[in-house]
């Protein structure tokens, strides 16, 4: 800036015509450099709460979901120059972009529905639930955003929509619950395999059911074995094959009940 403020002492000196031009520039500089100046002052202890979130297996997150909230409070209340919706916004939508990218580490999307039904559908609960706490989370800080402010002092909530926040993840929810809902239904037909009749019918339902045990495991094993990220929200053909497993599964399911109905027997799953 030194250097900068000798050229501007020359140019006055001769009278320079730029002399405006360039006193409007050192004023729009000067201004750019406090502002960065504030947003890394304030920014900095986010980037700690975000690396510990890096750091740990995505099952361990929970109890740094809040802290990290209540940096981004203090955030916007104590920066001059971020605490604008359209800035904390931004900042929000990032920090769930964070955690989905988290998530789908730990749930290794390629593998999910190859592997073991039970444990697969576990990882799956797990981020729902630690994804929906974040959200939780969130509207709690916003409720008590008053909390962070001194005795006096004007308070500015966070009037914006939460949809503008939650946009990508909502829509990675939505696709999760979806591979929730086919994993549990998967797992109920599953145990058509050690199901027994027994009576004047028995023989008939028992072929009946282990013939729909076997079309569903047939369609599960090519279902699970192609090549597409189930959890790809930029992949249209991802979800919209899984909607179909997913209402051909219900369709398997609703057949076995009304199969085994007539046998005062209503298989419950």
């Amino acid at each position: 800036m030194r250097k900068v403020r000798n050229m501007m002492e020359l140019l006055e000196r001769v009278e320079s015509s730029y002399i405006p031009a360039f006193k409007t520039m050192l004023m729009d500089v000067e201004a750019a450099l406090t502002e960065a100046q504030d947003v890394r002052l304030h920014l900095m202890p986010l980037k700690c709460r975000l690396e510990d979130i890096e750091r740990v297996e995505f099952s361990e997150v929970k109890p740094f979901l809040l802290p990290l909230l209540h940096v981004v409070c203090l955030i916007w209340v104590t920066s001059k120059h971020y605490n604008m919706p359209v800035r904390i916004v931004v900042l929000l939508q990032e920090i769930c972009n964070l955690l989905i990218e988290q998530a789908l580490v730990y749930l290794s999307p390629e593998d999910l529905l190859k592997g073991d039904m039970e444990e697969s559908l576990g990882k799956v609960r797990m981020v729902l639930g630690i994804l929906n706490t974040f959200k939780e989370a969130f509207e709690e800080r916003r409720e008590k955003l008053h909390t962070y402010y001194e005795p006096g002092q004007e308070v500015r909530e966070w009037d914006f929509n939460s949809t503008m926040v939650f946009v990508r993840l909502d829509t990675f929810l939505k696709r999760l619950e979806m591979v929730e809902d086919l994993l549990a239904t998967a797992l109920d037909l599953m145990k058509l395999e050690k199901i027994e009749f027994s009576g004047i019918k028995g023989k008939t339902l028992g072929q009946q059911v282990l013939d729909m045990y076997e079309e569903f495991q047939e369609a599960y094993k090519l279902f699970s074995e192609r090549t597409y990220d189930c959890l790809d929200l930029t992949n249209m053909v991802g979800g919209t094959s899984l909607w179909e497993h997913q209402e051909h599964v219900h369709v398997s399911k609703a057949a076995v009940s009304c199969c085994l109905l007539p046998s005062s027997f209503l298989l419950s799953l």
